[in-house]
Formats: C-alpha cells, sequence, structure tokens
C-alpha cells in the first residue's frame, strides 16, 4: 500500500501549511509534545518500576495508578494532539524516515497495551505477578522506544 497520496495529503492542509509557515508555532507545539512525552515517560516509569517491585514499595499498585493515572491520560493527550500537528507541519519529512514508522508502531503498542492490560491490571483485576511484571517490562520498552525513535527522526 502506497501512503504517499496521504502523506501529501497531510502536509498540504491548512492547519499544516500555517504550522509550517510561522517562525514559532513549531517550536511551541514542540516543546508540549516533549513536555507530554516527558510526562507521559514519568507517570508510566513510576508505574511500572513499582509493579517491577523497584520503589515505593508502601504505597499499593492502585493506590500509585489513582494518583497519576489523570496525569498520565492528559499527558498521553497531549502528546497524541501535538504529534499529530508536529506531524502535519511535516508530513513528506516523516515518509522518508525510517525512524517515524518505528515510532508509529511502539506509541500504538504502548497504547494498546495500556487500553487493554496496563489500566484494568492496575485497578486491581486478578493477574499473576509474572504477567504484571511482563506488561510492565513492555510498556517501558515501547514508551522508551517511541522517545528513542521521535529522536531519531531528527538524524535520519
Amino acid at each position: 500500500m502506497n501512503l504517499l497520496p496521504f502523506f501529501q495529503w497531510c502536509e498540504a492542509t491548512a492547519i499544516g501549511a500555517y504550522i509550517r509557515q510561522s517562525t514559532t508555532i513549531f517550536p511551541v507545539i514542540e516543546v508540549f509534545h516533549l513536555f507530554g512525552l516527558t510526562v507521559l515517560l514519568g507517570t508510566l516509569t513510576i508505574i511500572d518500576l513499582r509493579i517491577l517491585g523497584i520503589g515505593m514499595r508502601r504505597q499499593s499498585i492502585p493506590k500509585i495508578v489513582s494518583s497519576l493515572g489523570p496525569l498520565t491520560v492528559w499527558a498521553g493527550i497531549i502528546t497524541i494532539v501535538t504529534g499529530i500537528l508536529l506531524f502535519l507541519s511535516e508530513a513528506l519529512k516523516c515518509y522518508d524516515n525510517q525512524a517515524f514508522p518505528w515510532k508509529m508502531w511502539l506509541a500504538l503498542a504502548g497504547i494498546l497495551l495500556y487500553l487493554l492490560f496496563q489500566r484494568r491490571m492496575t485497578k486491581g483485576a486478578q493477574v499473576s505477578s509474572a504477567q504484571m511484571k511482563i506488561v510492565a517490562v513492555l510498556s517501558l520498552v515501547f514508551w522508551y522506544g517511541v522517545a528513542l525513535a521521535g529522536r531519531a527522526i531528527a538524524f535520519i
């Protein structure tokens, strides 16, 4: 399947053109994108490390999740919305970039893992400790992979 027409359409949108033509909008959006990703990584790292038994052992997993969950969701929303805006402004650059598909697949994997397993597990669903640890490790791999692939986009 050739996605080039879709990428061309994305870059030709009014929003993409506006962001691309502005000298200040792209960097502002990127700051919010990086801020959202940083908060997302931070909250998920705390939750995943607690699941793995590293740190915060006096706090229950559901209590940590209830405290950090809303922040995690908002950070994810900010990251996704700003990511879409950044993509619209440079879709053709992303089309030719080898790191971009990695970032998208890892982000999709991280979102699906969170929605299908992690959110349910951390709210008290009955699963084994081994299953929880596997999901926590996968979460860390996926989300840090997103960050690494995103950074690689600038260099590839």
